[in-house]
């Protein structure tokens, strides 16, 4: 059987197609092709454009490809073929030719008859036509934010980066940056991308920063001429919080705070400068008098949960009753003897009592509140109310749970069954720890230091 389907493949693969040939060229001269595509569908790697085939007869009838073109015409006429994509169903997936897309740049489709032949396969027939489609290309990117945006150290920015392209359609992409903005290259000034957010996030130390400004610059990565400034001047305007914790006491804090007139934003500035006195860590703040506040803390750790008590072992089962063998042997009046075997069982002995449970720990003591002194100078002295200051204490911890005491062994079985055991006693628990105590806040007036 498959001898002759193999012979009858070959008898239609061969037969004569001049005149087959000579027809469909016939046809071809007398017919015109014009391939259209959809124009608001970006020509770019990754998007599937919508095409159609028009075709015009030489009397000028013109039918179409049903689809995007609504037409009438059947796509199963045409066999089409394309350089740099895939066809399906009246679409092209553009493939893309992996480098950067120029004027002049194009993928080219070929359209041919599609020849059918034992109903399930197909192949091309006759070339029809061909036709360029101009790939669409970047011409200018803009650095986009979201609204008014707060303007501190330490504030996050939400911001993406628009493409236009040369048929003046455009791409919004937003962050975050590894997920959404890989086509693009960034240099950073006085901000960097936010490893938790992946948005733009201004740097946290004020003095790091030139001239109250930061800077973010967008480069096309496949042509880095294409790029894009954004300049942000910070107005310090912000409820700044500095929130430093303990694993135990609290640490102490030296803040000093000073006026500074900044003549580049037109503002008056509380300079704060907060000294870590353990580990000598600074952290600085540049508070906008008009509209801004700092709130400073020093936080003593909690104290450690007592561990919970173990319960209680269960008694040992009481023992079985022991169990003998009475015989005895009568005189019956007949002379005859009668031997009676009795099983006697013995007492069961009693369960043994239950562990006592375990008891629990103490809590451990919460660490001190940080001792925190601030240092200002008189001019800062109309401003005091805006720099907040508070000792918090560590909460003690929980005291453990006791132990639950072991139930009491079961009577061993007899004749009477033995006493259940006592059930051992519940351990105590633990107490809590004591919180621990606030540390004092000190605001001293001092020289003004410049």
């Amino acid at each position: 059987m498959k001898f002759i389907i193999t012979i009858l493949l070959s008898l239609i693969w061969c037969l004569p197609t001049i005149a087959q040939s000579s027809a469909n060229n016939a046809k071809a001269d007398s017919q015109k092709y014009l391939l259209q595509y959809d124009p608001t569908v970006l020509r770019i790697k990754g998007n599937s454009l919508p095409i159609g085939i028009v075709s015009i007869s030489a009397k000028g009838q013109k039918s179409q490809t049903e689809g995007f073109l609504n037409g009438v015409d059947n796509w199963s006429k045409y066999k089409v073929e394309v350089d740099s994509g895939n066809y399906s169903n009246g679409k092209i997936k553009i493939k893309g030719s992996g480098k950067e897309y120029q004027k002049g740049d194009s993928l080219t489709v070929n359209v041919y008859t599609k020849k059918t032949f034992l109903l399930f396969f197909s192949s091309k027939g006759n070339w029809l036509f061909s036709q360029k489609i101009p790939y669409n290309y970047e011409t200018n990117i803009n650095i986009l934010t979201t609204g008014n945006f707060s303007k501190a150290p330490g504030d996050h920015v939400q911001f993406g980066v628009r493409k236009y392209f040369d048929n003046k359609m455009f791409i919004d992409k937003w962050a975050p940056v590894k997920k959404n903005l890989k086509d693009f290259v960034f240099r950073f000034d006085g901000v960097h991308i936010s490893k938790s957010k992946g948005d733009l996030k201004i740097d946290d130390d004020p003095t790091q920063i030139k001239n109250d400004k930061i800077q973010l610059i967008a480069l096309l990565a496949k042509n880095t001429a294409i790029t894009d400034t954004l300049n942000v001047l910070l107005n310090y305007i912000a409820n700044y919080q500095c929130n430093i914790q303990s694993g135990g006491a609290g640490y102490n804090l030296n803040v000093t705070a000073d006026i500074y007139q900044d003549s580049v934003i037109n503002a008056q500035l509380l300079k704060i400068k907060i000294t870590n006195d353990a580990t000598n860590k600074t952290y600085n703040y540049w508070v906008n008098t008009n509209g801004g506040s700092i709130a400073i803390s020093s936080r003593g750790g909690d104290g450690g949960d007592g561990l919970n008590g173990t319960d209680g072992v269960a008694g040992t089962p009481g023992s079985a009753g022991t169990v003998t063998t009475d015989v005895e042997t009568t005189t019956n009046s007949d002379g005859t003897t009668t031997t009676t075997t009795n099983m006697v069982t013995g007492p069961g002995g009693d369960g043994g009592t239950g562990q006592d449970g375990g008891d629990g720990q103490n809590g451990d003591a919460g660490g001190n509140g940080g001792n925190i002194t601030i240092n200002y100078s008189p001019a800062v002295t109309p401003f005091l109310n805006l720099i907040k200051a508070i000792s918090i204490p560590g909460a003690g911890g929980s005291g453990g749970r006791g132990g639950k005491g072991g139930a009491g062994g079961s009577g061993g079985s007899g004749n009477p069954n033995g006493n259940a055991g006592s059930n051992g006693r519940d351990g105590r628990p633990g107490f809590d720890g004591s919180d621990g105590r606030m540390g004092n806040v000190t605001f001293a007036i001092t020289n003004p230091t410049r």
